[in-house]
């Protein structure tokens, strides 16, 4: 982990005194793959944390101290996850971003040396949201102390954003009016405008009461549909799952079209039934590799009463 010093001797002191003799020592990394590094994929519109830990290597108090870090194109500030003081350091001033800045400052502390085996530092973790195109951004906070006309720069880390789905669905359903004991068929038309790929798609539909799936009738769009499986009979809930949908091209969106038929069973009393639904796929992060879109108040059916009686024959 590079560490960079503000030696004594190289700034110019508050007030005429002359300057102590002690360091700071500034690292910074990405903690949200698990183990720590310098440089990580971020899917679009996925969050990752960086890390950015100050720490007194000299034999003095350093005072005023604060950290300051401009936020990489492409990202949002989202919030401070967490600001852990250890050995003798104490916060003087609390002074934190709020969501959404585009320069971040924490602060302020004052830093003992601290003492054999016990490092004095401070170490702030903050949240960020890759918002932004495709591409990569540098990364490197500046911290400064009383005292010190200069500031110490981190190593810089390295974020890429990488492409990831953008999944939306509408779901119809024909006739929107039925009697008791009738089909209607429901067409569900998902699409995918994202940059990436939204690969092992489910769609999971929850159908009113009494409403039992019947059958898959069709299936179209430029998903694949190579391993998928398809409901059984009488599913509540049915589920469709193993898709593969493209994400945006010149062409338009990935789509991927559904048509099934439900029985509305013959003890359905009148009124207005409504479905609502699940998408599930993965979107290429790393750390959040699930994403979910849920939809409610979906293809309104109205039962306006019992259907034919059956033929005695």
């Amino acid at each position: 982990m590079p560490l960079l010093a503000l030696a004594a001797g190289t700034g110019v002191a508050a007030c005429g005194s002359s300057t102590p003799l002690n360091s700071l020592a500034v690292s910074t990394q990405i903690v949200s793959q698990g183990n720590p590094s310098s440089s990580a994929p971020v899917a679009q519109g996925t969050s990752t944390q960086v890390q950015v830990t100050v720490t007194n290597i000299g034999s003095g108090a350093l005072r005023g101290v604060t950290i300051r870090l401009p936020v990489p194109s492409g990202f949002i500030y989202t919030n401070t996850v967490s600001v852990v003081q250890n050995g003798d350091s104490v916060r003087s001033a609390d002074i934190a971003p709020v969501s959404r800045e585009a320069n971040l400052t924490w602060g302020a502390w004052t830093i003992g040396p601290g003492g054999p085996g016990q490092p004095s530092q401070v170490v702030v973790t903050a949240s960020l949201l890759a918002s932004g195109a495709v591409g990569q951004s540098k990364l490197a906070p500046d911290v400064f102390a009383t005292g010190y006309a200069s500031s110490v720069t981190g190593a810089p880390v390295t974020l890429e954003i990488t492409p990831a789905p953008s999944l939306n669905m509408v779901l119809r359903v024909s006739p929107a009016s039925v009697t008791a004991g009738s089909l209607v068929t429901y067409h569900a038309v998902i699409t995918n405008t994202g940059s990436g790929a939204a690969p092992a798609t489910a769609l999971g539909i929850t159908l009113p009461s009494d409403f039992d799936y019947v059958t898959t009738t069709s299936t179209s769009g430029n998903a694949s549909t190579s391993g998928s499986s398809y409901p059984i009979p009488g599913s509540v809930i049915p589920t469709w799952s193993g898709f593969a949908i493209p994400g945006q091209s010149s062409g338009g969106p990935g789509i991927l079209s559904l048509s099934f038929q439900v029985r509305v069973l013959p003890d359905v009393p009148r009124g207005i039934y409504q479905s609502t639904a699940a998408l599930v796929a993965s979107n290429g992060s790393a750390t959040q590799n699930e994403l979910q879109v849920n939809f409610a108040a979906l293809a309104p059916v109205e039962v306006t009463g019992a259907g034919p009686a059956p033929s005695n024959g």
